[in-house]
């Protein structure tokens, strides 16, 4: 009789274990990293922010977001030679077109209003706008 009832809980740990552990995997978000293509209106050097934009064919940001510069990486690819060189804040100017790369429950966030400064933090930034080789 003991030999069932140690055997039962054993059973029942095993299941219990089970059940806990994959309640736990229906609970991890798909966190992916979105592309968002932006428009810079007004750059701000004494704060390292910018103010974009949705460029021409994006609704994602409305009419104006929020992004903190001062610890995004920050890229060039040079489309003729295919070459991609980081850059600073320095660089970024205004009507400059911008790709970002933005978490998807970050861009939830930000559209559900859950965000009041209207900040969007971004994974990255690169600078789509083409300059004149130096």
């Amino acid at each position: 009789m003991l030999h069932r009832n140690v055997r039962g809980i054993g059973i029942a740990l095993c299941l219990l274990t089970l059940l806990l552990s994959l309640s736990g995997c229906g609970s991890l978000k798909d966190d992916s990293l979105l592309t968002v293509n932006a428009v810079i209106t007004e750059v701000d050097a004494a704060k390292q922010t910018i103010t974009v934009k949705d460029d021409a064919d994006e609704s994602a940001l409305g009419k104006e977001c929020l992004i903190d510069c001062s610890s995004v990486p920050m890229v060039y690819c040079d489309f003729a030679t295919q070459k991609v060189t980081r850059i600073s804040f320095e660089e970024l100017q205004v009507n400059d077109k911008v790709i970002m790369c933005i978490r998807s429950s970050e861009m939830e966030n930000f559209q559900s209003g859950g965000n009041e400064e209207n900040t969007l933090k971004v994974e990255q930034l690169q600078l789509y706008t083409q300059r004149a080789a130096e």
